[in-house]
C-alpha cells in the first residue's frame, strides 16, 4: 500500500513540476511576444485576444489587432501560428538579436481582414494617381480606365479583402536553404514563391543578401475570381459584352506589340489571351545554378541567361521566346505604359469656310453620310432594392434636398451607398442614406 502512495506523491511532484515548467515557458514566451509587439509602438498599435503556447514549438496568437498610426480602424488577423523549436522561442529575443535563427521556421497568417475603404488606402490611391501617366496595356479597351489602381479595383469590388499568408524557411542540405512563400486573397488570386538558397546557416543575414545567394526561384500564379471579375467589370465601363471587349482588349494589345516590337506578337499573344481566362494558371522557373549575377551588365548577357535558364508556363502550356525576342521583351517592359498621343487641334469653323473643298488636282471624296449609332445604355430609372447588382456602374442620385450626386457605385450596405466621384487630385467617395433619396438612376 504505501508503495501506491509513494508513487502517487512521485507521480503528482512530476505533474506539478511539469506545470511549474509550463507556467515559466509560457510566461518567457508572453513575455517575448508582447516586448516585440510594444516596440512596433508608435507606428502600429498591436493587441491580441489570447495567446496558446504548445511547448513542442507551436505558437498560436488570436484576434490579433493591427493599427497604424494615425487610422481610425486597423486590420484584424483570425489567427498568426509560429512554428519552431521550442528552445528558440524559450530564448526567443536575445537570438532573433544576435541573428541566431533555428533550422526551420514556420509562419502561418490566416484570415487577414482588410478594408481597402479606409482613409489610409484611399491617401495611396491619391498618391499613385498623381504619379499615373499614359495608360496601362492591360487596361486598354477598358472605357476611361486607364490604370487598374486601388480606385479601379475598389471599383471592381475590392472594399473588402480576406488573406491568408504562409511563410517557411528551413534547411534543405548542408549548405541550402528554402524558402517558401504563399499569398492567397479569397475571391480573387493565389500566388506563391519557393526560393533555393546557397547558405549554411538561416540568419537576416542570408536573406538580406538574397541576390548573390539565390540559386534557384520558382513563381506561381492561379487566378480565383480577378480574371472574371474584370472582365465583367470593362465590359460594362465600354459598354460591350464581355466576349466583345476581350476580343476588342486583345486587337488592342496585338496592335500595341505590333507597333513596340512585332517579333513578340506570334510568340505572347497566344499566352496573353489564355492569361486573362477565368481560373488561368501561370507558372515561372528560373535556374541560376552556375550564372555570374556580377556580370548582368555585360552586354547580351542578361537575355541569353534569361533565354536558357528562365522557363514561363500559362494553363501548362510552354512560353518560348529565342534571346532576340527576350531582348525586345525587356526594353518593352522598361516602359510599360502607353503615352498618350496629343489630340490635333481642329480649326475653328470659319477658317474651314475659308479652305478650298480640294486640294488642286485632287478629287474632293464623296461625302457618306453616317447614321447614328443607336445609344445601348442610358441611366434608367432603378430601383433602390436593386442598387447592390450595379456595383461598379456609374449612378445619379437625387436627394430630398434638391442635391444630385453622380458618380460610381462602390458598395451598398445596411441602407447606406457608397459613391466614389472624381475630384481635381483623384477620386473621393461620399456615402449617401439611401431612405433619403427621392430618385435613382444607373447607367446600364
Amino acid at each position: 500500500m504505501w508503495i501506491v502512495k509513494l508513487f502517487s506523491k512521485v507521480v503528482l511532484l512530476l505533474f506539478l513540476l511539469l506545470l511549474i515548467a509550463y507556467g515559466l515557458y509560457y510566461y518567457q514566451v508572453k513575455s517575448a511576444i508582447d516586448a516585440q509587439l510594444q516596440q512596433m509602438r508608435p507606428l502600429i498599435e498591436a493587441d491580441y485576444g489570447a495567446l496558446y503556447v504548445n511547448p513542442l514549438g507551436d505558437i498560436q496568437l488570436s484576434t490579433v489587432t493591427l493599427t497604424p498610426m494615425g487610422q481610425p480602424t486597423g486590420f484584424i488577423v483570425d489567427k498568426i501560428r509560429l512554428t519552431s523549436d521550442p528552445l528558440f522561442f524559450l530564448d526567443f529575443e536575445s537570438r532573433m538579436a544576435i541573428g541566431d535563427w533555428p533550422e526551420e521556421l514556420a509562419l502561418a497568417i490566416e484570415g487577414l481582414h482588410v478594408d481597402f475603404n479606409m482613409p489610409l488606402f484611399i491617401m495611396l490611391a491619391e498618391l499613385a494617381q498623381q504619379t499615373e501617366e499614359g495608360t496601362q496595356p492591360a487596361a486598354l479597351g477598358c472605357g476611361t480606365v486607364r490604370y487598374f489602381d486601388m480606385s479601379a479595383m475598389r471599383m471592381m469590388g475590392m472594399r473588402q479583402g480576406r488573406f491568408d499568408f504562409h511563410a517557411n524557411l528551413r534547411q534543405t542540405a548542408q549548405d541550402r536553404l528554402g524558402l517558401e512563400l504563399l499569398g492567397h486573397m479569397y475571391g480573387w488570386a493565389e500566388i506563391g514563391v519557393d526560393l533555393s538558397l546557397q547558405a549554411d546557416i538561416v540568419s537576416p543575414q542570408t536573406l538580406s543578401q538574397l541576390g548573390p545567394q539565390l540559386q534557384r526561384m520558382d513563381i506561381s500564379y492561379q487566378d480565383k475570381g480577378y480574371n472574371q471579375r474584370k472582365n465583367q467589370f470593362c465590359a460594362m465601363q465600354s459598354g460591350l459584352s464581355i466576349a466583345e471587349y476581350r476580343e476588342q482588349h486583345l486587337n488592342l494589345i496585338q496592335g500595341w506589340l505590333n507597333d513596340q516590337a512585332p517579333e513578340l506578337t506570334a510568340a505572347l499573344m497566344p499566352a496573353y489571351r489564355q492569361s486573362g481566362e477565368p481560373n488561368a494558371r501561370m507558372t515561372m522557373s528560373l535556374n541560376l545554378q552556375g550564372v555570374d549575377l556580377q556580370a548582368v551588365d555585360a552586354p547580351g548577357y542578361l537575355e541569353d541567361v534569361l533565354t536558357n535558364a528562365l522557363s514561363v508556363s500559362v494553363n501548362d502550356q510552354s512560353l518560348t521566346l529565342d534571346s532576340e525576342q527576350m531582348q525586345s521583351l525587356l526594353a518593352v517592359l522598361q516602359e510599360p505604359v502607353i503615352q498618350e498621343q496629343p489630340v490635333p487641334e481642329i480649326p475653328e469653323l470659319s477658317e474651314l469656310e475659308t479652305l478650298p473643298r480640294s486640294m488642286p488636282g485632287v478629287a474632293s471624296p464623296p461625302i457618306v453620310p453616317v447614321p447614328p449609332s443607336a445609344e445601348s445604355q442610358k441611366y434608367r430609372r432603378t430601383d433602390p432594392l436593386e442598387l447592390v447588382n450595379y456595383i461598379g456602374h456609374p449612378v445619379r442620385f437625387y436627394t430630398s434636398f434638391g442635391k444630385r450626386v453622380d458618380g460610381i457605385l462602390m458598395s451598398v450596405d445596411d441602407g447606406s451607398a457608397r459613391v466614389a466621384e472624381r475630384v481635381q487630385h483623384g477620386t473621393a467617395e461620399y456615402p449617401v442614406e439611401l431612405e433619403t433619396l427621392q430618385a435613382t438612376e444607373v447607367f446600364r
